[in-house]
């Protein structure tokens, strides 16, 4: 009697392990990809604090951003939330955005969505905001290929794209849509920035 029941056990078993195998073989497999880590990156940093002094030694601009990753083929840097803080001959100039690229040997910034530049100046403050900006660090110049918007005291302008030479104080804008109100409103502009 021990027999048949051990051999109903033992059939009991086989079937269970051959229905279960079975269907384990049509249910779709799940894949687990390996971490995969790209192989041109050689260092990563956070919290970065970077100063750059022009060649007379004073402060030329200064990099902050909470990261940082740098591809060593390409000799660029990816940024996220960078801020810049710009010294150009004039004025001081505050640029931010929500990511950026750095080419370093070029020195040039490409800063990306919801971009912000600044100039914090009693006499002549000015706000300009646009989705791409391009800053040659060398040459103290921004170029901005697709639409902005600039508010100034008295100046509320949109542009298809702008040149901005910060030695010269020299702005150049391409298609213009402006309004400008006669009298000072820095007080206006600088409650609203």
């Amino acid at each position: 009697m021990k027999s048949s029941y051990l051999l109903i056990t033992i059939m009991f078993i086989s079937a269970a392990l051959g229905i279960g195998w079975f269907f384990d073989n049509r249910l779709p497999k799940i894949a687990i990809n390996t971490l995969e880590v790209p192989d041109n990156i050689d260092y990563y940093l956070s919290n970065l604090k970077y100063r750059s002094m022009n060649q007379q030694g004073s402060l030329h601009y200064q990099l902050k951003t909470p990261y940082l990753e740098h591809y060593i083929q390409q000799d660029t840097s990816h940024l996220q939330q960078p801020n810049l803080q710009f010294y150009g001959d004039n004025s001081a100039w505050f640029i931010q955005a929500e990511t950026g690229r750095l080419q370093h040997k070029e020195e040039q910034f490409t800063l990306l969505k919801q971009v912000e530049l600044k100039r914090d100046s009693p006499q002549q403050p000015m706000l300009l905001t646009t989705d791409l900006m391009v800053l040659q660090a060398r040459d103290n110049l921004i170029q901005i290929p697709q639409s902005m918007t600039l508010i100034a005291s008295n100046l509320k302008l949109q542009a298809k794209s702008a040149v901005l030479d910060m030695n010269k104080n020299s702005y150049q804008f391409e298609q213009v849509n402006a309004t400008f109100k006669p009298g000072n409103n820095s007080r206006a502009l600088n409650e609203q920035s």
